[in-house]
């Protein structure tokens, strides 16, 4: 009942994030083989990344933060994504995507939440790096999990991630120059 999509999908937000909180415990206990079927199991990752989306957003001083900092970091250390490669596996002779498609959800969440919380957050706190680690360990482990043939879609999402990081506006040294001479500001 508690991956109910009744529980999963309740109106109250605190419902919602505490079903996901006890439903990493249960995959904690039963690692690596959960106890839910493949609909069950989608219904969860598909709370449990939004769940995680509420990161990004989150400063650390804020109550929720360490409710948010305990999902993370249960996938990471208890490998929970693993189990949507291991669906991807099986998925492969049915034809069904459910599985990729949540780990490439599962993927940009974290590395979008995680690169986020590099910066400031809205109230000019900075998350702990352990974040940015939880978010890395995670994803390694799918990625280790697939033994070298890593689907196209789990690789463009972590380029588009990549492409997406920070960026640096290196000055034209001349064209600098010829301003200053010019005297003017560079702009019209």
């Amino acid at each position: 009942a508690l991956a109910s999509t009744a529980v999963l999908e309740h109106a109250d937000k605190s419902v919602r994030l505490h079903a996901v909180l006890a439903l990493m415990e249960v995959f904690y206990i039963y690692a690596p083989e959960p106890p839910f079927e493949e609909a069950e199991i989608l219904r969860i990752f598909g709370q449990m990344i939004r769940q995680l989306g509420n990161l990004y957003a989150t400063p650390s001083t804020a109550a929720n933060f360490e409710l948010y900092y305990r999902i993370l970091e249960q996938l990471s250390e208890v490998k929970i994504g693993v189990v949507l490669v291991d669906l991807i596996r099986t998925e492969r002779d049915s034809g069904d995507a459910d599985a990729l498609e949540g780990l490439c959800t599962l993927v940009r969440t974290l590395l979008t939440c995680s690169n986020g919380t590099r910066v400031a957050s809205g109230d000019g706190t900075v998350h702990p790096p352990e974040v940015m680690g939880h978010a890395e360990a995670a994803v390694a482990a799918c990625i280790e999990e697939f033994e070298g043939s890593v689907p196209i879609p789990v690789v463009e999402e972590l380029l588009t991630c990549i492409g997406a990081g920070p960026k640096a506006t290196v000055p034209n040294p001349e064209y600098a120059r010829l301003v200053a001479e010019a005297g003017g500001s560079g702009s019209k």
